[in-house]
């Protein structure tokens, strides 16, 4: 179990995160890829910190019932739950340990200054995996997009880790109509939520 390096008796009530593990994981999507992400367990529920992060984060898709919320800071891409954050691939494995500290601070710092901030209960639902999976090429190609194949590639297209554009395959006429409708999915995911995206701009700069 480790301890969050600020974390002394002095401050110890104050974080909500005291504690945690941390573990290399594969890709689930793609194994033997050599993709491999990091996911952090923790004894404490996280779930009050949801709304505040919801506001800060970029790119937030935050589902209330299930108490799930994906986003990104510095160009990583999180999955937050009550128990757990999963931290979407990174370099090398020597970065786990690093990368696990790091989003540990972020939840930490958002606590510790809530009170000055607006927290968002704003909903964005994401397609599933095969609902997009579905309308990819799934072309015996020679994986241009770099992901190992389509069912990874929706994956990662789903919490935001590669750009739609990634699959070359979609941008030709011939799945022109599939890209139509994968971007009809996700237009309708963030048409759920309410609230314009400049407020949370405001917050940011707060």
């Amino acid at each position: 179990m480790y301890v969050p390096e600020d974390c002394d008796s002095s401050n110890m009530m104050e974080k909500l995160i005291t504690a945690y593990r941390f573990e290399l994981v594969e890709d689930h999507h793609s194994p033997g890829s050599g993709r491999y992400g990091v996911l952090v367990t923790l004894p404490e529920d996280i779930s009050a910190v949801l709304p505040y992060l919801n506001s800060l984060l970029d790119d937030t898709w935050y589902d209330q019932d299930n108490q799930v919320l994906i986003g990104s800071s510095n160009g990583r891409r999180y999955a937050f739950r009550p128990h757990e954050i999963q931290i979407g691939v990174i370099p090398d494995a020597s970065a786990a340990s690093r990368s696990a500290g790091e989003v540990v601070d972020l939840v930490n710092r958002v606590w510790l200054e809530r009170d000055r901030m607006m927290p968002s209960s704003r909903e964005r639902k994401l397609p599933t995996i095969y609902a997009l999976f579905r309308l990819l090429p799934r072309a015996l190609c020679e994986k241009p997009c770099g992901c190992p194949s389509c069912l990874a590639f929706a994956a990662d297209l789903r919490t935001g880790a590669v750009p739609l554009e990634q699959c070359p395959l979609l941008s030709t006429p011939q799945y022109a109509d599939n890209r139509n409708q994968i971007v009809a999915l996700f237009s309708a995911s963030r048409s759920e939520g309410s609230g314009p995206a400049a407020d949370r701009e405001c917050q940011k700069g707060d």
